[in-house]
């Protein structure tokens, strides 16, 4: 029997990252869901964690961006030149060069222009080739927020941007652990968790904790940064040479780096606040639902966020735009670090959590496959 166009790739490979890696996972579990109405098969490589019982893959050496990544695609595409297919990417990693028969959908996360990441020359021009690519091709842009998708109208005219927030699940297990103990955390912390790019803000993040505790050095929170942390210092920020430079800092800021998984829910649920300082979100922050979830509440970026939650219910904004004076993240953190304590959000009641739906996404591929 012929098999029945479209044959739907899936590029899994990023199953491992930090924060693409939950949604990579996510998607993975709605094309599951889909198999019986789509032919489905993923791309892999030796660090996708794929569950037992899965046959419908498609082996790769390379990681995304990879050495031979390219090459890989093109005998893909030969061996296929029959069927008509779509590629759907989770990221940058896509071909350069796509056949007629290959159609693609690409979730684009990071507005570079905007972000002022990658500035050496060879990472621009990486960029500039996706996004060529991206445009040859007349790709699918699936944009994780209603401003992301502004953004890459204004910067980048693709043929048809879809804004298609991720859906939320909840890996983590509701597991205890001694904080004091383990990470020395005595006080009451405000919490970071997330990569050291450029548009994390970790600089304005630390710079506005600094003055706060300066102004008044009886704040009772310390700041608790997790993640790969010490990562990209050549783009302009060392945090550790930061705090290490400031006595003011010393015993109440600390990086933590990477943590292990069971400690993720213990870090975030006895957290005071949660705080996504970013210049610029690719949709919601992950880790703002996770500490959601266990109950803590979360300041954000009124910029890209507003529409997904309402101020009140947990969740707090500073304005993105104003880089001082009222609302900026300065004068907001300032005044919730005097506050004697935060109400604990329900995460069972939280229109937050609601909002982040993988059946809207898996409804979302459903009609794109059946139509590209």
């Amino acid at each position: 029997m012929k098999p029945k166009d479209p044959l739907v790739i899936i590029d899994l490979r990023t199953w491992p990252w930090t924060g693409i890696g939950r949604v990579t996972r996510g998607v993975f579990q709605c094309a599951r869901e889909l198999e019986s109405e789509f032919e489905i098969q993923y791309i892999v490589n030796g660090d996708t964690a794929m569950p037992d019982g899965v046959s419908n893959v498609i082996p790769f050496r390379s990681l995304p961006f990879g050495r031979g990544e390219q090459l890989e695609f093109r005998r893909l595409f030969a061996r296929l030149r029959g069927r008509r297919v779509i590629l759907h990417s989770l990221n940058f990693n896509v071909p350069l060069l796509l056949p007629r028969h290959v159609s693609q959908i690409a979730h684009f996360y990071d507005v570079l222009t905007d972000t002022g990441e990658f500035r050496t020359p060879l990472h621009r021009l990486a960029y500039n080739a996706y996004v060529w690519s991206l445009r040859r091709h007349r790709a699918t842009i699936l944009g994780q927020s209603d401003y992301t998708a502004q953004q890459i109208a204004k910067h980048h005219p693709f043929h048809e941007v879809i804004v298609c927030p991720h859906g939320y699940r909840n890996y983590m297990e509701p597991r205890e652990a001694d904080l004091q103990a383990i990470y020395g955390l005595q006080r009451p912390y405000f919490l970071y968790i997330g990569l050291n790019k450029p548009r994390k803000n970790l600089d304005g993040l630390l710079a506005a904790y600094r003055d706060a505790l300066k102004s008044n050095p009886a704040i009772g929170y310390d700041l608790v940064v997790c993640g790969p942390i010490f990562d990209r210092t050549s783009m302009g920020f060392d945090i550790r040479a930061a705090v290490e430079a400031e006595p003011a800092l010393a015993g109440r800021v600390h990086l933590l780096g990477f943590i292990p998984e069971e400690h993720l829910y213990a870090i975030y649920r006895h957290a005071s606040l949660y705080v996504v300082p970013s210049h610029l979100e690719s949709g919601y922050s992950y880790p703002a639902l996770e500490a959601l979830t266990t109950g803590t509440p979360v300041l954000l970026n009124r910029v890209d966020m507003y529409n997904y939650a309402s101020s009140g219910e947990g969740v707090f904004f500073f304005d993105g735009g104003a880089k001082s004076g009222e609302g900026s993240l300065q004068a907001v953190l300032a005044d919730m670090l005097a506050r004697p304590g935060f109400t604990r959000v329900d995460p069972m009641r939280c229109d937050v959590l609601a909002r982040f739906d993988w059946d809207r996404v898996k409804d979302s591929m459903r009609s794109l496959y059946r139509r590209i």
